[in-house]
């Protein structure tokens, strides 16, 4: 699956949040045109710089009145030297700060007018190549003469779609002012974001900065996105290995894997999955099936509370509560008034790990495993804590022991399952 990218128009506002720069993976910036200045230009390229996010020019019309989003009547040798002026300023700056100008992006009125118009087109080509070189990327419509234009001069072609506007039912968009033009709504924006990724028509996506709700747009559009990019690993013929971003729910992950058609079976840990499958009848790509979730999560039953009764009598106990600083007594208080929740299970049948461990008694695990480790011990490893089901050998802090508590039973297997919820009680 090929990559889709994130581009957002930014630049344009003296209030623009941060966190915009950090979202995209192109910053389309405005080079005085229908906004910015030298200040404006300077900022978002340092904020590019921050953040690693790539830069780009987005020239216009002259018209910073209406904000570029009138069409004017422009001679395509007056428009060619517009679009090189506004491009070459945004270059000096970047120059300076040290950051590398390689997309370029017409915006509002331009970018609509001179894709009609092949003259147009061949002007803003022309005047961005004059002052940014033949190495750019250029994005615009999937089809019409900006298209033709920068594929005659030899640039690469980034096909965009737009995440916060609405669709008419032939494809374009809803003109400003109309009803139903201009969304703000994070949801339908990454309904958008996984319907034109998924299509195969677009190779990036646009957030305009300046929209209402542009942040929360922008992080939802970029959690589909990068889901969808997610690297997958084969492991042999009949197996493959996904790198699980933090806000898919584990549990929602192993329930939609499993019912995947062509899917024998899936493993779900930390920070993985491996699903396994028939080597003469694939999958479809799971990661069409991750984006789907992204938008609208698997409803996952909510499993009761499952209480632990320990007795906080563990050989590290007092060890522990020394190299953290704090007394025995709120060490136990601090394991025993959280709730957690089953991250994973392996290493042993029916070991569940379950984090979040409070960070206050957050230890790492022993420098040198025990060769034995009691059955039904509670050990510390970082930020995760578990119970011992089977006597083997272990590295965890063992700080208590389970009461009356099987966590493997042969004949029915686990107790403890992906997003169980667990806390421990206190017995002497």
């Amino acid at each position: 699956m090929a990559e889709c990218v994130l581009n957002i128009d930014l630049g344009e506002l003296p209030d623009e949040d941060e966190r915009l720069y950090a979202y995209a993976q192109v910053a389309n910036i405005a080079c005085g045109g229908h906004a910015g200045d030298a200040p404006s230009m300077r900022r978002a390229l340092e904020s590019c710089a921050r953040h690693g996010t790539r830069a780009g020019a987005h020239p216009s019309f002259e018209d910073r009145e209406n904000f570029g989003r009138k069409e004017l009547q422009v001679a395509p040798e007056v428009l060619r030297a517009q679009v090189a002026a506004q491009c070459a300023r945004l270059m000096a700056l970047a120059t300076e700060v040290g950051v590398p100008v390689r997309y370029a992006k017409p915006h509002g009125a331009l970018y609509h007018a001179a894709n009609r118009d092949s003259a147009l087109a061949r002007a803003v080509v022309d005047g961005v190549v004059e002052s940014l070189g033949p190495g750019v990327t250029f994005l615009g419509p999937g089809t019409g003469a900006l298209h033709d234009a920068a594929r005659a001069a030899g640039l690469a072609y980034s096909r965009e779609g737009f995440a916060d506007r609405g669709m008419r039912p032939d494809g374009s968009l809803i003109p400003r002012g109309q009803p139903g033009a201009v969304l703000t709504d994070s949801n339908v924006a990454r309904e958008n974001a996984l319907r034109l990724a998924l299509g195969g028509t677009v190779d990036t996506l646009c957030v305009h900065g300046d929209s209402p709700g542009a942040v929360d747009m922008a992080r939802e559009v970029r959690s589909v996105l990068d889901v969808l990019s997610l690297r997958t690993e084969p492991l042999g013929d009949g197996a493959l290995r996904l790198v699980l971003p933090e806000r898919l729910e584990r549990r929602g992950v192993f329930e939609s894997l499993k019912d995947w058609p062509g899917v024998v079976d899936v493993v779900v840990g930390e920070a993985h999955a491996c699903v396994y499958f028939d080597p003469a009848a694939p999958p479809e790509d799971p990661r069409r099936l991750l984006g789907r979730l992204v938008v609208a999560p698997v409803p996952v039953e909510e499993r009761p509370l499952v209480t632990v009764r320990v007795r906080y009598d563990g050989p590290d106990l007092e060890a522990v509560a020394e190299r953290v600083g704090l007394s025995v007594d709120d060490v136990v208080l601090l394991h025993a008034s959280r709730e957690y929740t089953v991250r994973t299970v392996g290493f042993l049948p029916g070991f569940a790990y379950l984090g979040e461990v409070d960070a206050r008694i957050a230890v790492p695990r022993l420098p040198t495993p025990r060769p034995r480790v009691a059955a039904l011990s509670v050990g510390l490893a970082g930020r995760r804590t578990a119970i011992y089901p089977l006597a083997s050998p272990g590295g965890w802090n063992l700080i208590a022991t389970a009461v009356d508590f099987t966590a493997f039973r042969p004949e029915s297997g686990a107790l403890l399952g992906l997003g169980d919820r667990v806390r421990f009680e206190r017995v002497d």
